[in-house]
């Protein structure tokens, strides 16, 4: 049987969601084709007033802060110590590290000339006082951390020996290195807008824009860790989280009242001007602070949290919410200026934005199909190097079940 035979038999045996998601991509990758024919002009609705659309506001500044948990997760786990969570360190990792790849391809859509990018990779193009070739030099190292943390799962589905003990022992630098990296582009994503302090609107210009962005990505990446491990286990067949879930709603709040005292002081305090003098920006900002900030605060600040798996959910999934529409206001919205045509995004940039989106479910369950990244590290496991490159035929009772959930207990995906 030939291996195009046997991948259109496994294609086949999948569910019709994971089909339509297929399908999207397949679309996303025509009108991506599309886009690099063409260019950008003849195949986006973007012009000189409004040079960032969808794919740098959605694709890029909201997409960072959602892939957050990897670096969030993993200081938690194994900085400091908190090793009980260790089963949802895997599963944020694999999420990180699509979410920052698909950043990548979000990035080489938006460039006028895609070709020159690496050129940032050479020192004397560099421009150390631009915060875009900051966040370019940190994209590329974090997705190189995330990728090398991935292989933990990808060693032990093909049984690399030796790779895998290394990886082991390098858990707490990698952990170091990305919360290091991860604090200094989430923060310069906010640094991006503080030149538009003539362009911002009041609401959402602040000189501690960069803090704002930084506070915000920590509690959402902990909240996209409650979301994944609540909708794997519902949908995906893996076990409850939720009592693990439940010492992450005690630090979440913690996190979100920082956010809060950085986000209005600045703005009782020392306003850039006029706050409530436009409805619909008003209306936005409203929405944003309280329906995607204070309630889901007061939501995680309540006792019946931490066993109420149902709010748990809705509370992680409101504060995302909230991410979202705060970073379409502060990079799309919130620019917008009075008199000016308003920029709508076409029907390409959609149907590509939708087939990233779709792209990151879509590989997200085929990794969780084919490798095992739903179940804990062996506790007694030999972490020395051995004297020759060999394959691991077993780590003992946790990882043989682990491997029949990886291959059996995915029903959401195996079956139409």
């Amino acid at each position: 049987m030939t291996a195009a035979r046997i991948i259109i038999d496994e294609i086949r045996g999948f569910h019709r969601f994971i089909k339509f998601l297929i399908f999207l991509v397949v679309l996303a990758v025509l009108g991506s084709t599309i886009r690099f024919i063409f260019g950008l002009g003849a195949t986006t609705n973007l012009n000189d007033t409004y040079p960032w659309g969808l794919w740098i506001s959605f694709d890029v500044v909201t997409a960072v802060p959602l892939a957050a948990g990897a670096f969030t997760i993993g200081v938690v786990a194994h900085v400091f110590r908190i090793e009980k969570l260790e089963p949802l360190v895997r599963p944020a990792i694999v999420t990180g590290f699509l979410g920052y790849s698909l950043v990548c391809v979000g990035l080489l859509l938006d460039l006028g000339q895609p070709h020159r990018g690496i050129y940032v990779l050479f020192p004397w193009n560099w421009n150390i006082h631009s915060p875009m070739f900051e966040v370019s030099m940190c994209v590329m190292a974090y997705t190189t951390v995330l990728f090398l943390e991935f292989l933990h799962p990808v060693s032990e589905r093909f049984g690399w020996h030796i790779p895998l003990r290394l990886l082991r022992n390098l858990q707490i630098p990698f952990a170091i290195l990305a919360a290091m990296i991860s604090t200094l582009h989430q923060s310069t994503l906010g640094t991006f807008f503080l030149i538009a302090v003539d362009k911002l609107h009041a609401l959402w210009y602040s000189p501690l824009l960069p803090l704002q962005f930084w506070l915000s990505a920590i509690f959402t990446g902990l909240c996209i860790v409650m979301l994944e491990a609540s909708l794997v286990h519902r949908y995906m067949g893996q076990p409850d989280e939720s009592k693990l879930l439940a010492t992450l709603t005690r630090i979440v709040p913690w996190v979100m009242g920082a956010y809060i005292v950085v986000k209005v002081i600045p703005l009782l305090a020392m306003p850039q001007g006029p706050l409530f003098d436009r409805p619909i920006l008003t209306t936005l900002f409203v929405v944003e602070i309280t329906v995607g900030l204070f309630l889901p605060f007061w939501m995680f600040l309540q006792s019946r949290i931490r066993t109420d798996k149902s709010m748990q959910l809705r509370a992680a999934s409101l504060a995302i919410f909230g991410l979202v529409l705060n970073r379409f206001n502060v990079s799309m919205f919130g620019m917008i200026q009075p008199g000016q045509q308003i920029y709508v995004p076409n029907i390409l940039e959609s149907v590509v934005t939708i087939g990233i989106i779709a792209a990151h479910i879509l590989f997200f369950v085929l990794i969780a199909r084919y490798f095992p990244i739903f179940e804990h590290h062996p506790e007694a496991v030999d972490r020395s190097i051995p004297d020759k490159f060999h394959r691991i035929e077993t780590h003992g009772k946790d990882t043989k079940r682990g491997a029949v959930q990886g291959d059996a207990a995915i029903p959401g995906v195996q079956g139409s």
